[in-house]
């Protein structure tokens, strides 16, 4: 896997703050006006540590919606610290001819698109200046030029559960390289906090986010697609941010855990070294004298997991896959 320094822009040229979002919450990075300092220090910070890296990417705020001559400076600020490759994230509106070229002039190795949901009244609601059709189009062009990234949310405003599974299987069948998967917190310097405080907005419940999660999981992970992130990374956590929502610092692992019960109730016999104790109790039988489970076995347990759970979405957040969710919910918060 590819060691990335990571650079974080918070707010650059959003235009508009979606109502779930702080970025400086979320990055520890605090906005500033000149970006090309910002990402100065980023880089200098971390190549101080002795560290190598194979990869820069340009994280957080709309990078693509960024000044074109500040897009050059960033790409040419990358090549002058001996980095080979560069990848940005940016919404999926701001991915027009113009921007095209540029990725495939600057050799971009991949664009990671801030979608979020395919649901157009949930982007509506959330803030999102897009429609699905434009991102869906958006992942087309740019997987007609480099690699392609997309990040989701469960538990958005006005979202359903088996919604964002159902994005995560359309989008899955596009050939994408990566995912990552976002269960909504809240965090108070936002909109959705003024919801939450209202009553509108109830938070993310972490039994529902582990169902709706593993759904995203298995879809993606059943075509290849690598998931690089479940969860918000532990900045947010780490400052008190946080007023509502499921967060657990081993969400990754849980959601890892509850692909597991499912695969041990087909009859599957592995171990896996998440919540243990839980796969246990539940399939003793199936648990303890096999070898631990790579992370490559994945994809065949969750090609399995989706023929067997995932016809209907809805039926699965219903169904037998939610008691095993609660019964994670139970263990994470003991």
């Amino acid at each position: 896997m590819a060691k990335i320094l990571p650079v974080f822009l918070p707010f650059a040229s959003c235009g508009n703050k979606c109502i779930f979002c702080d970025q400086q919450a979320i990055s520890g990075v605090k906005a500033e006006n000149n970006l090309i300092s910002l990402a100065e220090n980023q880089i200098k910070t971390w190549l101080s540590y002795g560290l190598s890296y194979d990869e820069l990417a340009y994280y957080g705020g709309n990078f693509a919606a960024v000044k074109r001559q500040e897009r050059e400076s960033l790409y040419r600020l990358a090549y002058d610290n001996g980095f080979k490759k560069i990848r940005f994230s940016t919404r999926p509106d701001t991915i027009n001819s113009e921007t095209l070229s540029e990725i495939k002039d600057y050799n971009i190795s991949l664009v990671e698109l801030g979608i979020q949901s395919l649901d157009n009244n949930v982007l509506e609601a959330n803030g999102r200046p897009y429609t699905n059709v434009q991102a869906e189009k958006a992942v087309d062009d740019i997987l007609n030029i480099t690699d392609c990234g997309v990040q989701l949310m469960a538990g958005m405003y006005k979202q359903s559960l088996y919604s964002c599974i159902d994005d995560a299987a359309l989008l899955a069948k596009k050939n994408i390289k990566t995912a990552r998967i976002y269960p909504t917190q809240v965090l108070k310097n936002t909109a959705l906090y003024g919801l939450y405080l209202s009553g509108e907005y109830k938070g993310t419940d972490l039994a529902d986010m582990i169902l709706a999660a593993g759904g995203m999981y298995a879809h993606f992970t059943a075509e290849q697609v690598q998931v690089i992130r479940m969860g918000l990374p532990e900045d947010a956590a780490e400052s008190g941010q946080i007023a509502a929502g499921a967060h657990h610092k081993s969400f990754g692992d849980i959601v890892k855990t509850f692909i597991m019960l499912l695969y041990m109730d087909m009859g599957g016999k592995v171990r896996y070294s998440g919540f243990k104790k839980t796969g246990r109790k539940i399939f003793s039988k199936n648990y303890e004298i096999y070898p631990d489970i790579k992370e490559d076995d994945f994809k065949d347990i969750c090609i399995e997991i989706r023929r067997n759970y995932l016809e209907d979405s809805k039926r699965f957040i219903k169904g037998q896959a939610a008691s095993f969710a609660s019964r994670l919910k139970d263990a994470a918060n003991n």
